[in-house]
């Protein structure tokens, strides 16, 4: 083996250390943040864009075919850069000189003498995640979900499980007039569990009571561990970020983080993540972790475009505030 020089050396020395401060600091995210205050932070450097995004979310998302936007990095050549930019997601792209003047998005947003440039990505349609799977369903032969993680409940502090609304083919529960629906696990006919509360207003998720609950919320992953907490994600720091998923149809799966806070309200979702990852019906309500094995999210669907690979995510910290259910830091 050669001999590397001091400065080869040093180089490693720093890679090593770079990656310790990186996953120290995701879990002192995690630790310093509370549910109901922040789902999505950005960086003060960047705060100005934020605000100016936000501004503008109303009159964009009203220009005919977009289905969502947010802060993103642009792509250019079919590579996603580090440059920062406001991301609209459309329907179906389309040449600008097949556009009628009143759908021409602009190139561009300004205040206060600072610019932002428009990127304008395919997203096609939201599609959610079920199909068969060996996963948790209310019954047999319907779509089934994948259970996503264990929580503990805030008042009851009993262990319940977490996966998607949308599973239960409900709008949200408890509504009146609505029975509680049961959920089998992977052996048909054996009873899981029984919806306790969930919505697909904002989020798209739902909380499980369970017939035979666990001793504690520890929630282990196949290929990737036990999950050690939620945290939210981050503008730009979340920029590229690798994330992993098990999903009962497709399995471990990894991917990379593309937008941390996307407003899709088509799909009555607030702050969705979206996420360059395989994803296969039956998946839905999975868990979506960083590399120190964070919760970021739960799995709702992915976009229909073929033109890009987007799978999209509602936030733990929303699902967490709006169930009234923790995981605590480890």
């Amino acid at each position: 083996m050669p001999t590397l020089s001091d400065e080869v050396q040093q180089a490693l020395t720093e890679l090593k250390e770079a990656k310790r401060m990186l996953a120290r600091a995701r879990r002192k995210l995690a630790r310093l943040t509370r549910l109901g205050k922040h789902h999505y932070l950005v960086e003060k450097e960047w705060q100005w864009a934020c605000r100016l995004a936000e501004s503008r979310e109303e009159k964009l998302l009203a220009f005919p075919g977009v289905v969502g936007c947010g802060l993103g990095f642009r792509v250019q050549d079919g590579e996603r850069s580090s440059y920062p930019c406001l991301t609209v997601f459309v329907e179906e792209k389309v040449a600008k000189r097949d556009l009628p003047p009143e759908a021409m998005l602009p190139q561009t947003v300004s205040a206060d003498g600072r610019r932002l440039e428009v990127d304008v990505v395919e997203f096609g349609r939201l599609e959610r995640q079920v199909g068969p799977g060996d996963s948790i369903g209310p019954d047999p032969l319907s779509d089934r979900g994948t259970l996503g993680v264990f929580a503990r409940d805030n008042q009851s502090q009993a262990v319940v499980a977490l996966t998607a609304m949308h599973v239960a083919g409900l709008q949200s529960f408890p509504s009146q007039g609505t029975v509680a629906t049961e959920f089998q696990s992977p052996c048909p006919g054996t009873r899981f569990g029984r919806l306790l509360a969930g919505t697909m207003t904002g989020i798209d998720a739902a909380k499980l009571e369970l017939l035979n609950p666990p001793a504690d919320a520890a929630t282990l992953l196949p290929g990737i561990g036990r999950v050690r907490g939620w945290r939210p994600t981050t503008f730009p720091g979340d920029q590229g970020t690798t994330v992993r998923l098990f999903g009962a149809s497709s399995g471990f799966q990894t991917g990379t983080l593309v937008n941390p806070g996307t407003a899709l309200p088509g799909a009555n979702l607030d702050a969705a993540i979206l996420v360059e990852i395989n994803t296969q019906g039956g998946d839905s309500g999975c868990a979506l972790v960083d590399p120190e094995n964070l919760l970021l999210g739960f799995l709702v669907g992915r976009g229909s475009s073929a033109l890009n690979n987007l799978a999209v995510f509602t936030p733990a910290s929303l699902v967490l505030s709006q169930l009234g259910c923790d995981i605590p830091t480890v």
